[in-house]
């Protein structure tokens, strides 16, 4: 079970890690579908924000030990948030059978997690920078 910020920190690391590339880049350039793509620029921007957020995670749990609840929740919660959207990801524009109102729903979705993505990538930016509990 994650109960330390250390294991906060190592589960956003694993979905950084594990964000699927994208089909349709170019052969020897980044998997992150066609140029100025939505869904690249999500993909990258799921992977920066955890990857930072976990390494900054395991970094303080190194200074500070494993925490409280109360700490390294909202960071399981961005992983959570994360691995969610990055699912989706691979379910839009990709397809057998063309169905516009699915794809509207999956975007949907999509842009209210990633609303839910950026509340909880500041929160753990302003807890980490500042070192101490903030309200969520």
């Amino acid at each position: 079970m994650n109960e330390s910020m250390d294991d906060a920190g190592c589960c956003l690391l694993s979905v950084a890690w594990n964000v699927a590339p994208l089909a349709g880049g170019p052969p020897d350039g980044p998997p992150d579908g066609p140029p100025g793509s939505r869904r690249g620029e999500l993909r990258r921007t799921v992977e920066a924000v955890c990857r930072t957020a976990g390494r900054g995670a395991r970094e303080w749990a190194a200074r500070h030990g494993a925490g409280t609840e109360a700490e390294y929740r909202p960071f399981l919660q961005l992983a959570d948030v994360a691995y969610e959207i990055a699912t989706l990801l691979l379910l839009v524009e990709d397809f057998l059978v063309p169905d516009l109102g699915r794809e509207h729903r999956r975007w949907a979705e999509i842009e209210e997690l990633t609303t839910r993505l950026t509340e909880l990538s500041e929160w753990t930016a302003a807890f980490l920078l500042s070192g101490a509990p903030l309200r969520l």
